[in-house]
């Protein structure tokens, strides 16, 4: 117990054993999420929204099954993720990891592109088992074969670009109206 002229050194080893527990119990939750990847580089406003809420996103930063990554305007982020496959993520894009494992029995990934758009080269999981790994949006659910592809969510905002990447996927969102 505290004598009364020690009060003040015994409250600040309180309050840091108290702020020392509150980081061991996030550092716990954040471990048993599954890391998915690490992020290799990004510029601009880069997030990671997850079940511990959101969280700015520096380089080397790790990020986990179940986190959506959110660029923001002028910004993009690249990933790296654990069976060696990247994906530069574009401005003003949202993409959920639903599932991401590599390991000897389970491989398997889920993104899923909410928005924007995204360029990816498959990793391990994609060459060992290719029918693991897909990308789901809200109109489909792709199935990767290649190693290189450039996903991209149309709205009004990229029409004139359809012409340059023929060879790309775009996957345009229906307006009312158009059938």
């Amino acid at each position: 117990m505290c004598k009364q002229k020690r009060l003040n050194f015994c409250h600040a080893k309180s309050m840091l054993a108290l702020v020392w527990l509150l980081l061991m119990g996030q550092t716990v939750a954040a471990l048993s999420a599954d890391q998915a990847g690490v992020l290799l580089g990004l510029k601009g406003d880069v997030q990671a929204t997850g079940s511990n809420g959101s969280r700015v996103l520096l380089k080397s930063d790790p990020v986990y099954e179940g986190d959506t990554v959110t660029t923001g305007e002028n910004s993009y982020a690249v990933v790296e993720f654990v069976d060696g496959a990247k994906a530069t993520i574009r401005p003003k894009s949202e993409l959920k990891i639903e599932s991401y494992q590599f390991n000897r029995n389970q491989d398997g990934a889920l993104l899923n592109l909410v928005k924007g758009g995204l360029r990816a080269v498959t990793g391990q999981i994609a060459q060992n088992r290719p029918e693991s790994y897909k990308v789901k949006t809200n109109v489909a659910t792709l199935g990767v074969r290649g190693t290189e592809f450039y996903l991209r969510i149309c709205e009004d905002d990229c029409a004139s670009e359809q012409e340059l990447h023929s060879h790309n996927m775009f996957v345009e969102k229906s307006r009312p109206g158009m059938e």
